[in-house]
């Protein structure tokens, strides 16, 4: 059964910057709600982004997919995506695909809100 939650708040420690919370599969069931949760920040002109992933408990590469295509808009707009809490599990999937170099990523929410 696919689920997914999602959360969009500002971040405590720094309000200018926007936190999604992911919980649950991002994969190709509901990679749909998670990209229109980022269009909506980005709408909002909201370009600078943390993904905390510390309830995702699986990422397929749709959802590595929708983050390759909007770092490019995101930093287009001086804006960035920091992504924090990853699981181990979930970070594996990133290595292997070569992009630790292309996102940021952070122990902790209140790091990476503060490191823009």
């Amino acid at each position: 059964m696919d689920n997914l939650a999602l959360l969009t708040r500002p971040a405590m420690s720094n309000t200018a910057v926007s936190v999604v919370e992911v919980t649950g599969e991002l994969n190709i069931n509901t990679v749909d709600s998670f990209e229109a949760a980022l269009s909506n920040l980005f709408h909002q002109k909201n370009f600078k982004i943390v993904i905390n992933f510390e309830k995702l408990t699986y990422i397929s590469s749709a959802g590595i997919g929708v983050l390759v295509g909007i770092i490019k808009d995101v930093r287009r707009n001086r804006g960035d995506i920091k992504l924090t809490n990853v699981p181990p599990d979930i970070y594996k999937v990133f290595d292997l695909l070569e992009l630790p170099g292309l996102f940021h990523f952070h122990k902790s929410e209140r790091d990476a809100a503060e490191n823009f």
